[in-house]
């Protein structure tokens, strides 16, 4: 071993140890929003049904609507186009 090499060890080491320091400072702050994110967990959860009914109802009111509605009109159309040729 030479003389350098156990200084630029040194030098390494307390670079990874102040760029450890510094990640655990950035994430200081986000520790805290573990409860909150736990809780709108919860809540989501709870409404997740609510929400699979009123697409799946949603859903079914505009097949309806196509059904009942806007198909008659498409063939009426459809039918008003061939008599003209």
């Amino acid at each position: 071993m030479r003389e350098n090499d156990g200084v630029n060890n040194t030098e390494i080491i307390m670079e990874i140890l102040q760029r450890v320091t510094k990640v655990e400072e950035q994430t200081k702050g986000t520790r805290d929003y573990g409860p909150r994110i736990d809780s709108l967990e919860n809540k989501v959860g709870e409404h997740e049904s609510h929400f699979k009914f009123l697409y799946w109802g949603l859903s079914a009111i505009c097949v309806f609507l196509f059904i009942g509605v806007i198909a008659p009109l498409l063939v009426d159309w459809l039918a008003k186009i061939g008599s003209l040729n």
